[in-house]
């Protein structure tokens, strides 16, 4: 077993499995730059074992009480340049978490919003616990969620994207189970590590070389191959999505957002 604990994400690689946590429970492991520049590592290096074919399935997950809130705000307040060079960021996260040649495990407790949901998205099999809530409420300071529309739409069908992209509804584990969004809930937070410990067990019983086929016949199927029509087409929702947020509407919305939260009201 080896593992590396950064100070906001921590890896740990045993055998043919590579686990990714989020380790800011304190922020509820929300997307700052720190975070972003240790989670980015931590998929390059869980990508470049698994090309290695070293790692077949990879574990991503969030310690305490939520898997991932979204962005860190108070950066975006502070240089209105950061929430454009997030939703880039967060883009190419999920861009390579669809592509990379492991199977993808998310192992989601608390809520998974926003840019957390967007990670869920990308994921190829989620198991949540029933405390779970998911959803993209964004609109409220001015942002689109379309850099998860790709992965979303292939997820959960065109009708269930348009839905939770529009409407920036939160809802529960079992509603976004009946979606397709999420694939197994458990009854509490031990439950659900005992199933997503038994469906890597599984995953590891398996011929390694099939499980990637199958993954990349997926995406090839599904769109979200690079070359696929939604897969073709994320630089473009990154490029759109960040193009919003530089305009004057994301800018104001999210100042009055964050000091209407700091006042309390």
């Amino acid at each position: 077993m080896t593992s590396n604990e950064h100070s906001l994400v921590k890896t740990e690689s045993e055998g043919r499995s590579f686990t990714i946590t989020l380790n800011n429970p304190a922020m509820r492991n929300a997307l700052s730059t720190a975070m972003f520049d240790d989670l980015e590592d931590a998929i390059e290096r869980a990508t470049t074992s698994a090309q290695r074919d070293e790692t077949t399935v990879v574990i991503f997950r969030g310690m305490g009480k939520a898997f991932c809130s979204g962005f860190d705000l108070a950066e975006c307040v502070n240089d209105q340049t950061m929430l454009e060079q997030f939703v880039r960021r967060l883009g190419a996260i999920c861009s390579a978490l669809r592509t990379m040649p492991a199977i993808v495990i998310a192992q989601v407790e608390g809520p998974a919003l926003a840019g957390g949901c967007a990670i869920i998205a990308a994921c190829d099999i989620v198991l949540a616990s029933d405390s779970a809530s998911f959803g993209y409420p964004v609109h409220r300071i001015g942002i689109s969620p379309a850099v998860s529309l790709p992965t979303l739409m292939a997820t959960v069908g065109f009708g269930g994207a348009r839905q939770l992209a529009l409407s920036g509804e939160i809802i529960d584990a079992q509603r976004a189970k009946a979606l397709g969004l999420v694939h197994l809930v458990a009854c509490d937070e031990s439950a659900l590590e005992v199933q997503v410990s038994t469906l890597v067990k599984a995953l590891l019983l398996k011929g390694p070389q099939a499980l990637r086929a199958t993954k990349l016949w997926l995406n090839q199927i599904d769109g979200t191959s690079r070359e696929g029509f939604l897969g073709s087409r994320v630089d473009n929702a990154i490029d759109a999505t960040a193009e919003l947020c530089a305009g004057n509407e994301a800018l104001s919305m999210i100042k009055d957002f964050w000091n209407k939260r700091k006042g309390g009201s």
